[in-house]
């Protein structure tokens, strides 16, 4: 599980989709948290799974993660996990939950399985050296899950646009691109509709010859690739 949200609201702000299962309903082995904003480290979610997972973030989370089963990475750490290699790399986003705990820190994760690799970005904004660094270290990826929204109404320096994803996507070279962070919850709610970030995006990988690339879920859906 990677970032797990699902109750109805963080940070005092209410989803706009509901979650598709609630923290009961599932049993995760392992959880990746990329950073310790409210839509990304939901505490009640938590702390309502009926298992004890294990728990991989950046470094600084201990303060906040006291009583769960928690490793801290530092970039381009890996840590193996049943059959797993879990590696922490960079992204550009804002650190820190809240005025509390300013420190904690932001990244994303490759998850390597026997000759599958995925790339879950976790939040970032654009940055061509952050996608060119990851690609000359992991030159195989087949899935790349990236975020495509919040980033109106100022929001660029820490969110990346539905086509600079796209742009992302070719400098990863990975065969598939999973939008995520976009349609279900944002800080400024009527800023989802304003984005139009699964519009933009189908647009731009239409113009760019990847469409075949692209799988959009909606909340709730799955599919099976390998």
């Amino acid at each position: 599980m990677t970032d797990p949200f699902l109750t109805d609201s963080a940070g005092g702000i209410r989803r706009v989709v509901p979650p598709a299962k609630r923290p009961e309903e599932v049993l995760p082995d392992l959880i990746l948290i990329s950073h310790g904003h409210y839509d990304h480290l939901d505490l009640k979610t938590l702390r309502r799974l009926r298992n004890t997972p294990l728990i991989i973030t950046p470094e600084n989370f201990s303060p906040i993660l006291k009583g769960f089963n928690h490793v801290e990475l530092k970039s381009f750490e890996t840590f193996h996990f049943k059959g797993l290699k879990i590696t922490l790399v960079p992204a550009r986003h804002n650190r820190g939950r809240n005025i509390l705990y300013p420190n904690t820190g932001v990244g994303g994760f490759i998850v390597q399985w026997q000759d599958f690799t995925l790339y879950f970005a976790g939040d970032t904004a654009f940055s061509e050296h952050l996608y060119i660094s990851i690609a000359e270290k992991f030159p195989k990826i087949d899935v790349a899950i990236l975020p495509i929204g919040g980033f109106l109404p100022f929001f660029r320096k820490f969110h990346q646009t539905p086509e600079e994803a796209v742009k992302a996507f070719k400098l990863l070279k990975a065969r598939y691109l999973i939008p995520i962070h976009f349609g279900s919850w944002h800080i400024i709610p009527f800023c989802l509709k304003l984005e139009k970030a699964e519009e933009r995006l189908r647009s731009y990988a239409f113009i760019s010859g990847i469409e075949n690339s692209i799988v959009l879920l909606k909340t709730g859906e799955s599919i099976t690739l390998y």
